[in-house]
């Protein structure tokens, strides 16, 4: 039997889902892994290699051929676009301010006003110490935490939780995780992103992580406004969050579960396949990318993903 998602109030505002977004069981779930050789210029990303990524990958994803044309088919210039983040205290690494910059000018590139723009994760202060730019109500695009706005009302897996007030009220959700390892997950990557996004995330940790990470992304504020998932693999973030292994992909999907799938064999192969941290990872992470497939998400089955790799430079 299939399990069912938890239930959760009607959202008030009406979402658009454009007709280019098709993933499974529609058609087999498309992920775009771009990479570029030249993305690094020592320890600094190259802006240039960035949008040439980001828009391979948005034209590859959408099957058109202009990349102007591309963004503009899933964001409408009266939308106001979230963009998720991670910037979580305890790492050295995270999503990377120069793809998340780039996002935000191919977004503005297709008409969206900068200020129509919000970059958010939990806490502004996480959020300063990554390196991005706070901007809570000036003119540009905007940046700053939840802090404690959130809005009650849903339910993960018997237990009340508020969601925050930057999704609620925005129209469309493009969520950017890191891929990085997990002691409890095996991998934190697209799904578990979103653990920033409401108030109790350390009440769903432990053996409820396998049930709970399915559950919070089938909450229809959450599930109904993502747009876009684009994987942060620049760097690939050992066990301890202290060391990487070097990147130089992106990946882009419009599914979450068939992402964070092709994240963990992309873990796995940094790792190293028969390494105790691959093989780690791959058991703790294979119940919830299976729970969160029997939800409706999308699919953690390889033969139903459609993996396309591109060499951009």
């Amino acid at each position: 039997p299939r399990p069912t998602p938890t239930t959760a109030p009607t959202p008030a505002v009406a979402i658009r889902r454009p007709e280019v977004i098709r993933a499974y069981p529609d058609v087999s779930s498309a992920v775009v892994r771009a990479h570029h050789a030249g993305v690094w210029e020592g320890e600094t990303l190259v802006p240039g290699a960035l949008r040439q990524m980001l828009d391979a990958s948005i034209t590859e994803l959408t099957g058109l051929n202009d990349a102007r044309e591309a963004w503009a088919s899933l964001f409408a210039p009266d939308e106001r676009i979230a963009i998720k983040v991670n910037s979580i205290r305890g790492s050295h690494v995270w999503t990377h301010v120069p793809l998340v910059v780039a996002v935000a000018e191919r977004l503005q590139q297709a008409g969206i006003p900068p200020e129509q723009i919000t970059i958010f994760d939990r806490r502004t202060a996480e959020l300063n110490r990554a390196g991005f730019p706070i901007n809570p109500n000036g003119p540009g695009i905007r940046c700053y935490g939840t802090e404690g706005a959130y809005t009650a009302g849903w339910e993960l897996m018997d237990t009340k939780i508020r969601l925050s007030e930057i999704v609620l009220d925005c129209d469309a959700l493009i969520n950017v995780p890191v891929l990085k390892s997990h002691t409890i997950s095996g991998i934190t990557f697209g799904l578990k992103n979103h653990y920033g996004t409401f108030d109790r995330p350390s009440r769903f940790h432990g053996e409820r992580i396998s049930q709970a990470l399915g559950e919070l992304n089938a909450l229809e504020p959450i599930r109904e406004r993502t747009r876009l998932i684009i994987g942060d693999a620049l760097v690939v973030v050992e066990p301890g969050w202290a060391s990487t292994v070097p990147g130089d992909s992106i990946l882009a999907s419009f599914d979450p579960v068939a992402l964070d799938a092709i994240g963990l064999d992309i873990f796995v192969t940094a790792m190293g396949q028969d390494s105790p941290g691959a093989k780690s990872a791959i058991s703790r992470a294979a119940p919830w990318l299976e729970h969160a497939a029997g939800l409706g998400l999308g699919t953690d089955d390889r033969e139903q993903i459609d993996l396309i790799a591109l060499d951009v430079g």
